[in-house]
């Protein structure tokens, strides 16, 4: 049951009736986050590839990234900018969760969602075919694996709403099994060395959320939109590194 929660959450797809779950239920779908990315990323590969004779590289890959914006939602670039809106204010931890709470777009979170979007792009413009295919399927799902760290190691915010949710239903199901999905993923489609991708996306969402929880004292629903945006980059970049120093390049299209 809550592998259907999770593709319904984190995009406008919907399989059924929509319905309210409890709290443990719908926490428990975390643990199926990394194979709902995987599943996105599939769309994006076939995206690309059946653009791939009518444009250049560099739309295709600004196509994408509104490919991946609209499949989930636009829930994630919004926890961008109210996550950078919230920090940038100068106040007190009930202001900056009141700015965040506001959902509109200031200074600081237009300038975040404008850095974020023009690192992916430019990453996935430089990468080149096989690499690219196996970027394209496992950014998104090492993107959202990392809710399973993020709810691990921080105590949210609020006594209410996403992040306390996420929270008290980690465990005992949904922290192991999102791992497992997306360490496995990374070993299948970039060998053993791909085992470092789960790795430094989780760096990069915690390194935010570490930021954003002393600052507001926990992490939020857009606390956790921000993490998998920035651990997308930051997985693009490290493929991007690695495979440049010759120690990385996709298996599953030997």
């Amino acid at each position: 049951m809550s592998a259907p929660i999770a593709l319904e959450f984190l995009t406008p797809l919907r399989l059924r009736r929509v319905e309210r779950w409890d709290d443990a239920t719908f926490a428990s779908a975390l643990g199926w986050y990394p194979l709902v990315g995987l599943l996105i990323g599939l769309v994006l590969l076939g995206i690309d590839v059946a653009t791939e004779e009518l444009l250049p590289v560099e739309v295709r890959s600004a196509l994408l990234i509104a490919a991946l914006a609209v499949l989930s939602g636009g829930l994630h670039l919004d926890g961008v900018a109210d996550t950078a809106d919230g920090m940038a204010l100068q106040g007190e931890q009930n202001e900056r969760l009141g700015v965040m709470s506001a959902g509109n777009v200031g200074p600081a979170g237009a300038m975040a969602l404008v850095i974020v979007l023009l690192v992916q792009w430019t990453a996935l413009t430089a990468l080149a075919d096989p690499l690219r295919a196996g970027a394209l399927v496992i950014a998104p799902a090492m993107a959202r694996w990392t809710v399973a760290p993020v709810a691990v190691l921080f105590t949210p915010a609020r006594p209410r709403g996403l992040g306390a949710t996420l929270r008290h239903g980690v465990w005992p199901f949904a922290a192991p099994l999102s791992a497992v999905i997306a360490f496995a993923a990374g070993y299948v489609l970039f060998g053993p060395e791909g085992l470092v991708l789960p790795i430094a996306a989780a760096v990069a969402a915690l390194i935010l959320s570490g930021a954003a929880s002393r600052m507001i004292g926990g992490v939020t629903g857009d606390t956790y939109g921000g993490a998998i945006e920035i651990a997308q980059a930051a997985t693009l970049i490290v493929i991007l590194a690695a495979a440049s120093q010759g120690w990385l390049e996709p298996t599953f299209l030997e």
